[in-house]
């Protein structure tokens, strides 16, 4: 491991773009599902001091680097959910919580009541982009609630459009 503070700019840029081809190629793209991406990668960060921290990177990486490079992943990938049409993110919550083994009801409960997608977004993440987010969340939690969408996304049908 390199000590980050030491090297220079161009270098940790260089050393930032291997931790994002690294990070990207063995986590990122294995996983299924945006939600899944997002999730992980807040849990990476420290909400004490909003630092990421990734022991397998930071055994290869100086942690400036892994810090930088994570935090620009987590740009990507909330900025890659918040484009998606918002019955795709439906589709991909619900993916989420069956990943999770818990039953459905409890999870959107949970969600809404202690309302933990809200550390989800990065902390750079534009106040606008934020509160689009945070909206998001409430109507697909609200949908998911009040619906059996399990059941409707589930069921063969030809034509979805009037999930809508």
């Amino acid at each position: 491991m390199q000590d980050s503070q030491n090297i220079s700019e161009p270098a940790l840029s260089a050393e930032v773009t291997r931790v994002i081809v690294d990070f990207r190629a063995k986590t990122l793209e294995p996983m299924e599902g945006q939600f899944n991406r997002l999730i992980y990668i807040a849990s990476l960060r420290d909400y004490n001091t909003a630092r990421y921290h990734h022991y397998g990177l930071e055994t290869r990486y100086g942690s400036e680097a892994v810090d930088e490079g994570l935090k620009q992943c987590h740009i990507e990938v909330f900025e890659a959910l918040l484009a998606l049409p918002l019955q795709d993110q439906a589709r991909d919550l619900i993916q989420f919580f069956e990943s999770v083994r818990e039953a459905p009801s409890r999870m959107i409960e949970s969600w809404q009541r202690m309302r933990s997608f809200q550390m989800l977004p990065p902390a750079e993440c534009h106040p606008l982009a934020r509160k689009l987010f945070d909206e998001n969340m409430e109507v697909l939690l609200k949908v998911l609630q009040e619906t059996d969408l399990w059941a409707l996304l589930h069921e063969p049908h030809s034509n979805a459009d009037h999930l809508a």
